[in-house]
């Protein structure tokens, strides 16, 4: 304030503080940063650097990390603190989602359960669907087959990818322990299931194959 007062009149600080009752060292003493002032505005430099070369994806967890690495241990409340004094806001990045069909199945073959009713008997259909599972070291991938009769899963595959080995997998374990004589095989339009060696698959086993309508997986399935 008695700066402030000084530069709006022009006085000096010495006649600034006789003025005002004050003593001139009060006006020194706080007008010097204190160390920890000093310490924040020597860290907060160091964070900005750190977030401004990794492009502002950084958030206070990560920028810790990176501190530590550094040899600066630091709180993680002041680290929040200091990016709020820079307005430094990290950027959210976009939610990767798997797409577990890719609608690109060559010739699909038409779709045999369109204005039926459910099947009431055992392995007269079965579906195919491939699922995401998140985990802390990526995605995994799901595929399973389904008695649409009694809604339980006959065959099943996991795995690291979504090539049609996985959807293959989850088929000749369903027929290892079922009967498919002419059961019909439905999926979606997907590639796995529009492949040469899936297909080839279900013709020595004697399956039909019958796949939804396009943009429409879940149609009777």
């Amino acid at each position: 304030m008695i700066q402030l007062v000084a530069q709006k009149t022009g006085g000096s600080i010495r006649k600034v503080c006789a003025v005002l009752g004050e003593a001139r060292s009060s006006f020194y003493h706080a007008s010097t940063p204190t160390a920890t002032q000093v310490s924040d505005l020597h860290l907060g430099d160091l964070i900005e650097t750190v977030f401004r070369r990794h492009r502002r994806r950084y958030g206070y967890r990560r920028l810790r990390e990176e501190l530590c690495d550094r040899g600066v241990t630091c709180a993680p409340a002041r680290i929040r603190r200091l990016m709020a004094q820079r307005a430094l806001r990290a950027i959210a990045p976009n939610k990767f989602i798997p797409k577990t069909s890719d609608g690109r199945a060559d010739k699909p073959s038409p779709n045999l359960l369109s204005g039926e009713p459910m099947p009431v008997a055992l392995d007269s259909v079965w579906a195919g669907d491939i699922t995401f599972i998140p985990t802390s070291n990526g995605w995994l991938y799901l595929a399973v087959v389904i008695d649409l009769c009694s809604r339980r899963i006959v065959g099943w595959s996991l795995g690291d990818h979504m090539r049609s080995e996985l959807v293959l997998a989850a088929l000749n374990q369903a027929l290892q322990t079922r009967s498919a004589e002419r059961t019909i095989f439905h999926s979606d339009r997907g590639s796995q299931y529009g492949s040469a060696c899936f297909r080839s698959a279900l013709a020595k086993a004697g399956l039909r194959q019958s796949m939804s309508a396009r943009a429409n997986p879940y149609e009777n399935a």
